[in-house]
């Protein structure tokens, strides 16, 4: 059976965190990591993450748990203080299930500036990618 492919998926996150993992000096992982309840019970999480090194493969979105891992795909997204909404292509949404994320927070300063932090390298050099602060 074919699933129908939404025109926008929303959802409030619970949990916002921005993630650096450095697995090795020349290889680190940015992240932006939005979820919402428990995966395994119809909660959402999805994370966006690049690793800025010879082997980039652009950015991944990964719905959890590896429900959807995508590489690039991603046609407009906006980061503001309250919300992040990401458009994907037509290839991408079939992938995603949806045209278009569109997630709402509530973050503390701390958290904000670590998010913008990491989404900056994360969305480094994509047109598409706007920060509104």
């Amino acid at each position: 059976m074919h699933s129908e492919i939404a025109d926008e998926l929303q959802f409030h996150a619970d949990l916002v965190t921005a993630v650096e993992e450095e697995y090795t000096p020349d290889y680190i992982v940015h992240g932006i990591h939005f979820g919402e309840g428990d995966p395994e019970q119809g909660g959402q999480h999805w994370n966006f993450t690049r690793s800025r090194d010879e082997d980039d493969d652009g950015i991944c979105t990964v719905k959890e748990i590896q429900e959807v891992v995508v590489y690039g795909g991603i046609i407009a997204c906006t980061l503001t203080r309250n919300n992040l909404t990401c458009g994907f292509d037509d290839a991408t949404a079939q992938e995603t299930m949806t045209h278009k994320l569109h997630i709402t927070f509530e973050i503390d300063d701390e958290t904000w500036q670590a998010v913008t932090k990491q989404a900056a390298l994360v969305f480094e050099g994509e047109d598409y990618f706007q920060l509104v602060a």
